[in-house]
Parts: structure tokens; C-alpha cells; sequence
């Protein structure tokens, strides 16, 4: 008989047929058995064995059901920052030299509002969409700074009207936009309530903004303005695009701030004079939305806020702790740099593999890991180094060529090698692995032998001749004052 795939699957049935009928059959024997035990067994021990057997079976069944149960989706809550452990972060980040001036300015400003117990409301949307006539319909007698480059609005205005304050914020592309945009955007976290004024629909620049202010879960209200320029048909059309761009999370009203129109008038002679006349704010659905908004739960507006603000605060804390460790890191491997080239200097033998793993090395990565907290052994530094040394072997002549060439940019050394070119040579070794060090330690928090390795071999073969000269001068200072 051939044996082809019908054949082989038959066959395999067959078999697992027979090997069922096994299994049966010896069960049924063993079941019987088991029967025949508890009819002599005493009472108490028949219970005992059921429900022996019920938990057991009862195990894969709870097991199944809990892990194809659905996950009940759980709405996204605001991240709450504790605000203790953020002060004592402050005090101790300050201690360590971090300049704190941004992160206190926040804290500062958390305290003034929480005292002053007024609502705050920021203006945010593109130049010109009207937020400075917005302020004049709802405080006529606000006076609001004008610009005529572009836009009207150039710095951050507070308008206060009994317990309410509106924060008039700069068009996110008028002059000076990333700064601006950066100080819009931290108003409106400050802020109780956003209200994002537009004049159309959401452009895509405007869509980056908002999935930012949206990342936060700030209450906001979208208002489309200068609706007098639109037909109904308009209206509807753009409503219905700016709701599906926000996936309908935030109220959209249709608001007209009011200003002036130029209006094209027949005398009875037939003539025409073109005039301006006034444009009466209807603004009355706005309001109703922030009402809304607030009356909703105004204590979770201010938890809103506080959160907000101490977001800011920590974001800022990081960026000023950031700057600060990558100055210190920048001076630890300086230091080391000159360190390996006076290490050079003393010995004229190459020995770039004996530096390399040598006490200057080691120090160099464990200050490094120190200063960015992360925790290293002994083990972890021979391993950078000995791959670092590893690379060395096939690039030695090519950074001692370097060091020779930047040696030429000085009269009288020509084309000198000897203890001054080993030098240079050193010090593009050191600085380079304690770039790479950096790269680790602060990108990924911990001693990534793989990406050192990667990045000082990056560092090394693509170092600058100004790099080279620089540490040129710095070794025939050093060898001078020897």
C-alpha cells in the first residue's frame, strides 16, 4: 500500500482512537474501583473525598473564566501628584546645586491661587480668532494690548472680574511662536477651564495643541467665532468636522465676539458708500457651556487645577535637574580627559588598553552612574571597559593618526609624535567613552554595555579635528608645565 497523506492520517486516527478507548476503559476501571472502596469507607471519609474531587475540578474552571473574563475598561484618571513628596523633591534636587527658581515659581503659584479662591478661565487658540475682543465683550473696560505685526496679543494678560480672572494668552503663531506657544500652553495647565477659540475648523497645527491641552483632561470648551461670516449650511459643516476631530469630548459652541464690518450702502441717488458699522457680541452660548462645566463638580475643577499645576511644577523640576546633571556630567569628563593626558604624559608607552582599564576609567563611569543614580558593580565597569578596549585594538593607529594630524596646526611640532601625540590620543579615548557613558546612564538609566560600546565606537571614529586641537593645546600646556 503507498503511504501518502491520507494513508498517514488514517492512520494517526486510528491510533488515537485506540489509545481514547485505553484511557476509557482504564478509568472506568479505576472509577469502579474507587466506588467499590468508598461503599466500605466510612461516611466521613466519602464526604471528604467528593468534595476533594469537586475543588479540583472546580480549579481549571476558575482559571479558565478568570482569564477569559473581559477587562472592565476603567476611565482615565488625572495623575496626581503628591504634592509633599514634590516639595521635598524641590528642597533636595536644591541642595544638589539644581537651580529651582522655575519649579518654586509653580509652587508659589499654586498657593496664591488656592488663597485667592478665584476661577480661572484661559483663552487659548491661533492669532486673530478673537480672544482679545472675547475679553472686551466680557469686560468692557479690560484694556488689552494690541500688536500690529501680527495677531493682537504678544504677552500672557489677566483680566479680573470679582472672583473670576481671564487669562488673555498669545496666539500659538503669532511672533515669537515656541515661546509663546510654551507659555499658552502652561497658562491653560494653570487654568480651572480652557476655552479654545477658533475661526474655522481645527487645522492641523491646531489638532497638535489640542491633543496636548487633551492629554491633561483639562475641561475645555471649543468656540467657533465670527460665525456672522458663515451661512447655515457653513456652520453646520464646520461643526460637524471640529466634533469628530475631538471625538465629541468637549462641548462646541458657535459664538461672535462682536468688533466692526464694513457694509456697502445705497443712497437714494444710487450712489454706494462703504461704512463700518458695529458687530453685536453673541456670546450668551459660551457662557452657558462653562456654566455647565463648573456646575458639574466644581471641587473636581480645582483638583483639576492643583493637578495641573503641579504637573508643571515636577516637568519643570526634571527639565532644571536634567540641564543640571548634563553640566556636571560635562565637568566629570573634563576632568577625567585631562587626567588620562597627563596619565600620557608620564608614560610614553601606548598601553591604550591598560589606561583604558585602568583607575581613571573606572572612575569615570562610576561618577558618572553616580550622578545620574544608577546603580553599577565592579563587574558592569570591567565589562564597559574591556569592550571599550576591545575596539581600541583596530582603531588605535586611526585616532593616533588624528592626534598627529592636529598636532601639525602648531608651529614647531610639525609632525612630532612620541609622548604629546599618545596624549591627544588619550584624551579623544576618554573624552568619547565618557560620552558614550552619558548616552547610557541618561537615556536608558542603567550601563547598557551593548549601546557604551556602540556609541563610544560612534564617539571615537567620529571625532572632530577641532576636538583633537583642543585637546592638543591642553596636552603641550600640561607637558610645559612639567
Amino acid at each position: 500500500m503507498k503511504l501518502n497523506s491520507k494513508t498517514l492520517l488514517m492512520v494517526i486516527l486510528m491510533a488515537l482512537g485506540l489509545l481514547t478507548l485505553v484511557m476509557v476503559l482504564i478509568l472506568a476501571e479505576k472509577l469502579l474501583t474507587i466506588w467499590q472502596y468508598l461503599q466500605t469507607a466510612p461516611a466521613w471519609f466519602a464526604v471528604l473525598y467528593l468534595l476533594i474531587i469537586v475543588l479540583v475540578a472546580a480549579v481549571p474552571v476558575w482559571l479558565f473564566l478568570k482569564l477569559t473574563r473581559p477587562k472592565i475598561k476603567t476611565e482615565a484618571a488625572v495623575k496626581v501628584i503628591d504634592e509633599q513628596s514634590l516639595s521635598q523633591a524641590i528642597d533636595k534636587e536644591q541642595q544638589r546645586g539644581v537651580d529651582t527658581q522655575a519649579a518654586d515659581a509653580e509652587m508659589r503659584v499654586l498657593r496664591e491661587r488656592r488663597t485667592s479662591g478665584k476661577f480661572h478661565i484661559s483663552l487659548f487658540g491661533a492669532a486673530s480668532t478673537g480672544k482679545s475682543s472675547l475679553i472686551h465683550a466680557l469686560i468692557p473696560d479690560a484694556q488689552v494690548e494690541t500688536d500690529v505685526i501680527k495677531g493682537t496679543t504678544i504677552t500672557a494678560h489677566h483680566h479680573s472680574y470679582g472672583q473670576l480672572e481671564i487669562t488673555d494668552l498669545p496666539g500659538f503663531d503669532a511672533i515669537d511662536q515656541q515661546e509663546l506657544t510654551q507659555l499658552a500652553l502652561e497658562e491653560s495647565q494653570r487654568a480651572h477651564v480652557v476655552v479654545f477659540l477658533l475661526s474655522t475648523d481645527l487645522a492641523r497645527s491646531e489638532m497638535v495643541l489640542f491633543e496636548k491641552l487633551n492629554q491633561w483632561q483639562k475641561p475645555m470648551v471649543l468656540a467657533l467665532n465670527k460665525v456672522d461670516t458663515y451661512n447655515k449650511q457653513q456652520i453646520q459643516q464646520i461643526n460637524a468636522a471640529i466634533e469628530a476631530k475631538i471625538k465629541q469630548q468637549y462641548p462646541v459652541v458657535m459664538i461672535n465676539t462682536g468688533g466692526f464690518k464694513q457694509v456697502i450702502i445705497e443712497k437714494p441717488d444710487g450712489s454706494q458708500s462703504l461704512v463700518t458699522e458695529p458687530v453685536p457680541a453673541k456670546i450668551k452660548p459660551l457662557l452657558d457651556a462653562i456654566e455647565k462645566v463648573v456646575s458639574n463638580n466644581p471641587e473636581a475643577l480645582h483638583r483639576f487645577r492643583d493637578a495641573g499645576i503641579l504637573m508643571l511644577a515636577e516637568q519643570k523640576l526634571n527639565t532644571a535637574s536634567r540641564a543640571h546633571n548634563l553640566e556636571v556630567a560635562t565637568q566629570v569628563i573634563d576632568r577625567h580627559t585631562k587626567r588620562a593626558i597627563v596619565g600620557a604624559l608620564a608614560s610614553v608607552a601606548p598601553g591604550s588598553d591598560l589606561v583604558i582599564q585602568g583607575t581613571i576609567g573606572t572612575q569615570l563611569v562610576r561618577e558618572l552612574c553616580q550622578l545620574y543614580a544608577v546603580p553599577v558593580n565592579q563587574l558592569q565597569v570591567d565589562q564597559v571597559l574591556k569592550s571599550a578596549g576591545g575596539k581600541l585594538r583596530t582603531s588605535t593607529s586611526l585616532v593616533l593618526a588624528v592626534a598627529g594630524n592636529a598636532l601639525k596646526a602648531f608651529p614647531g611640532i610639525g609632525t612630532a609624535a612620541g609622548g604629546i601625540m599618545h596624549a591627544v590620543a588619550y584624551g579623544m579615548i576618554f573624552n568619547s567613552l565618557g560620552k558614550a557613558v552619558l548616552t547610557s546612564v541618561s537615556t536608558e538609566g542603567q550601563l547598557n554595555t551593548a549601546l557604551t560600546q556602540q556609541t563610544f565606537e560612534e564617539n571615537l571614529l567620529g571625532s572632530s579635528k577641532e576636538l583633537a586641537k583642543d585637546l592638543a593645546k591642553m596636552a603641550l600646556k600640561l607637558s610645559r608645565q612639567k
